[in-house]
């Protein structure tokens, strides 16, 4: 049995770690500081905390909403390279040419959320407080999006969703509903493939 404090190998920390230092100016680059305000992208700083502090609750909080914001991420840019446009409008910015073409293919990252979340917490351990404590840090980053970007970036989705704009809704009313629908279609269907997986694959801690 490894040591409580060493089930993340220092390869994998340094790995990450150095990962961020390209990602982060790389992103600031060619989106602006707004594009951290995205969930998927806030989490990387999270995890960044949980992989070198081995917090097995701040691991498990992103692991449920990464794996699924990977997998469809993935599902949306794939089926949409044959027609040169995002069908779901969730990687329309992949196919804009007016986006620095280093900057879109840094975000195929997204592609590895999945494998890299799940594997995480196989070797950290899953607390199942995650989705819980991931609704309270998602509010929080719909309620930013909604006060700190513009309309034309909808962080989060914050106006609008599949092309549909929340024009002429109360935006404390927006808020709210995607506040209540982010843990009933994400973080609790994703913390439930998570268990799922880890059950099927038992990882080599325990306790």
């Amino acid at each position: 049995m490894k040591d409580e404090n060493t089930r993340i190998p220092l390869a994998a920390k340094i790995a990450f770690t150095v990962w961020m230092l390209y990602w982060v100016p790389v992103t600031i680059w060619g989106y602006g500081p707004q594009n951290f305000l995205w969930m998927c992208n806030a989490a990387k700083f999270l995890l960044l905390y949980g992989i070198w502090t081995e917090n097995r609750l701040i691991l498990s909080s992103q692991a449920g909403v990464m794996t699924l914001v990977g997998i469809g991420w993935t599902a949306d840019w794939l089926t949409g390279l044959p027609f040169g446009e995002s069908l779901a409008g969730f990687t329309s910015y992949m196919f804009n040419p007016e986006r620095p073409l280093l900057a879109r293919i840094t975000s195929l990252y997204h592609i590895a959320l999945p494998p890299w979340a799940v594997w995480l917490v196989w070797r950290a351990g899953y607390d199942k407080r995650g989705p819980w404590l991931q609704t309270g840090i998602g509010a929080a980053a719909v309620v930013a999006a909604r006060l700190l970007t513009e309309p034309a970036r909808n962080v989060n989705l914050v106006y609008e969703v599949l092309g549909v704009e929340f024009e002429g809704l109360p935006p404390a009313l927006v808020v709210s509903l995607l506040v209540v629908a982010y843990p009933a279609i994400l973080y609790f269907p994703g913390h439930a493939l998570v268990m799922w997986l880890l059950r099927r694959f038992p990882p080599p801690f325990c306790g």
